[in-house]
């Protein structure tokens, strides 16, 4: 009998499916062809195409510029970024761009002055570094303390010779590289210093960690006497290196804080100065010996967070001891990867929790020397970890 040829034919033979599945018709069961190949993509039409919006700063259409073809009014100006929104976040900043053109319509200049992600930092527009992760570097430390000989500082002056090591024991106790200048009438008489072994040599002479300029140092001029004799010193001290100002005197500068301090940071390595004072900060009524209170002295300690400590006390070894513990806890210091804006430096302390908290305070940021130096008393305990945000020089017009 003839087959009808407008029929379906019936088989028992498996139907083959476009999921590259055999579907056995007695059992419904789903069984792996032997060599299905790969599975052909639905038909999705016609790639999509990215547009540029006009309505926003950003690059939409991912191609390195931004609102490129866009009519604008001559003239007018806008912010604009040269990648997608989910680029702009962090420390991203957008730029400016401006119509140009004549008559009715224009076209926007390129974008500038933006900052972009940073493609070392895996495409983040801030560099992020975990200090903790990272050795700290003791950062050696140079000293630059003047003595105020004039008629009034015979006691000062002995307390000074007598306590000098004692400044000198603690930092090197510590592994501190450390150097002094002194500025000061050198000798062992009166209203003289000798600094004795071991920071001082045979005879009150210089040492590899001691430079004793012999200049007198009047009652006003100690500042004046810093910033005048420093061609007898700079080869002494050290670019890298951690600076510290003391000043021992009871009378008042003649020289300004801010006169001294233009000129001082003007000094290769001094831009982060700190300024330690031993001087009158109280009234005769305290300290009958006192000739003036030493108000420009104290200026620079605040500024610089420096110590300040009253040159009438009678305890110039709990004096120095102070002095040289904070210079000491100071030298603690990690080095960056590369140079960052100093604006955009921010300081960190993660909790084992997950929990963020910015430090505003107790840090530095030294520019030069690339190094940031924290508070050992804000260190974070066991489980924490502090982490530096910064955006890097290079990578910001």
């Amino acid at each position: 009998m003839a087959e009808d040829a407008g029929a379906v034919r019936v088989t028992d033979r498996p139907v083959v499916r476009d999921t590259g599945t055999i579907v056995s018709r007695d059992s419904g069961t789903l069984v792996p062809t032997r060599d299905a190949g790969p599975i052909a993509p639905l038909d999705s039409g016609a790639p999509m195409v990215l547009r540029e919006n006009c309505a926003t700063p950003f690059d939409d259409d991912n191609d390195g510029l931004a609102n490129e073809d866009c009519p604008c009014t001559p003239g007018t100006e806008q912010m604009c970024f040269e990648r997608p929104e989910d680029a702009f976040r962090g420390m991203c900043r957008m730029g400016r761009q401006t119509c140009e053109g004549t008559g009715e319509f224009g076209h926007w200049t390129p974008c500038g002055g933006s900052w972009l992600p940073i493609a070392e930092a895996m495409n983040r527009c801030e560099v992020t570094q975990d200090l903790m992760g990272m050795t700290a570097t003791r950062a050696p430390v140079d000293i630059i303390l003047f003595v105020d000989t004039s008629g009034s500082m015979t006691e000062e002056t002995i307390a000074v010779n007598e306590n000098m090591n004692r400044l000198a024991s603690i930092m090197g106790a510590s592994g501190l590289d450390y150097r002094v200048v002194m500025v000061a009438r050198r000798g062992v008489g009166r209203l003289m210093v000798c600094v004795p072994a071991p920071l001082g040599g045979a005879s009150c002479a210089d040492t590899a960690r001691l430079r004793h300029v012999n200049q007198n140092v009047d009652s006003v001029n100690g500042l004046q006497r810093i910033i005048s004799t420093r061609p007898m010193w700079q080869d002494f001290v050290r670019a890298g290196a951690l600076k510290f100002f003391v000043a021992i005197t009871d009378d008042e500068s003649a020289l300004s804080a801010d006169a001294f301090n233009t000129t001082v940071i003007a000094w290769p390595g001094f831009s982060s100065y700190v300024f330690h004072s031993i001087v009158g900060y109280e009234s005769r009524a305290d300290c009958p010996t006192l000739a003036r209170r030493g108000g420009v002295y104290l200026t620079l300690t605040s500024r610089t967070r420096g110590m300040a400590a009253r040159v009438c006390s009678t305890d110039w070894t709990a004096i120095f001891t102070s002095f040289a513990r904070d210079i000491t806890s100071r030298a603690n210091a990690w080095s960056l990867d590369a140079d960052a804006r100093p604006d955009t430096v921010q300081v960190w302390i993660i909790a084992p929790d997950g929990t963020r908290t910015q430090l505003t305070t107790g840090w530095s940021y030294d520019a030069g020397a690339r190094r940031i130096t924290i508070d050992p008393a804000l260190l974070p305990s066991d489980g924490s970890r502090i982490e530096v945000l910064y955006r890097t020089a290079a990578a910001s017009p």
